[in-house]
């Protein structure tokens, strides 16, 4: 038994302890595909305890947000993430401003469930979205609400809401290249471009990969009855859909000044398009047209 792992995602490394053995199954197998070896160049910390701290007032901070299970609080120090359930608290989450450590509190219930195994996050929260997304932010990075794929060594990016078709694209596509996921992926601006990285938190298709790809393109989902992808030009009609597409944990001024400044230089530096689909797979040579792969014409 041991009680560290590593995980790579979007660029970032997370080193995983806990005061309890991290079996082979203690988290879900999903998080296979995002193994490492060891720390990497930009790695943050989580560490798990099984007993929960006694914090006043004055440590945990000014209240922020309030949706049960979540109360969350920030100090100068930092945030603290607390959910209660019926029974009472059951976690606390207490993470450093830029989110680079993070020390998880759980209660006697969340031992217990740890000890089952197959915890689907990380960070044993409801999702690891909810830290994740804040260290992101400083790295130029956020979450979209889309499904990603890395066709001919560029990666393509479908975006929209439940029922878009995110999972449908996902299926059209499985076999023709790498799939990221097909639900949350990662935006990240690089010194050298904008790139598209996996995730974890997958959909309707449990596959999932920490590969990436510089972003070709961005393209907004339509279910039709034919298949073209028409070029989307208009900066504000781009933002407007794009930013509700921006997954929003916690939303605070600096956090989305950032994550702001992310979208901005994506839509400024990625081609977008509306792609009109069905069912059949005639998209998919009108997409390799984006990678450079395939056929130009778009219609």
């Amino acid at each position: 038994m041991v009680n560290r792992r590593y995980y790579e995602i979007g660029g970032l490394t997370m080193q995983v302890e806990s005061d309890l053995p991290i079996a082979a199954d203690t988290f879900h197998p999903k998080f296979r595909a995002f193994e490492a070896d060891g720390p990497g160049a930009d790695t943050i910390v989580v560490r798990h305890h099984f007993e929960l701290p006694s914090l006043s007032d004055a440590e945990r901070g000014l209240e922020l947000y309030d949706e049960r299970p979540w109360t969350i609080y920030g100090s100068p120090d930092g945030f603290t993430y607390v959910m209660t359930a019926p029974e009472g608290v059951d976690s606390i989450v207490v993470a450093s401003t830029d989110h680079s450590s993070i020390e998880a509190f759980h209660s006697e219930r969340d031992t217990a469930y740890y000890r089952q195994g197959n915890m689907t996050a990380l960070t044993l929260m409801t999702t690891d979205q909810i830290v994740l997304a804040r260290a992101f932010a400083e790295r130029k990075a956020c979450f979209l609400h889309s499904c990603g794929v890395v066709m001919d060594g560029r990666g393509l990016l479908f975006v929209g809401h439940s029922g878009a078709g995110k999972s449908t694209m996902m299926s059209l596509l499985e076999s023709e290249g790498t799939p990221l996921c097909d639900d949350r992926n990662i935006v990240r601006v690089w010194d050298d471009g904008v790139r598209v990285h996996g995730c974890w938190s997958h959909g309707e298709v449990p596959v999932v990969s920490a590969a990436s790809g510089p972003l070709a393109a961005i393209l907004f989902l339509k279910h039709a009855d034919t298949n073209r992808i028409v070029p989307l030009d208009g900066r504000r009609d781009v933002l407007g859909n794009l930013l509700p597409c921006v997954i929003k944990p916690l939303v605070t001024a600096d956090w989305w000044e950032r994550t702001l400044d992310v979208i901005e230089r994506v839509v400024a530096d990625v081609p977008c398009y509306v792609a009109e689909f069905d069912r059949s797979g005639a998209i998919v040579p009108l997409l390799r047209g984006l990678t450079g792969a395939g056929p130009t014409d778009r219609t």
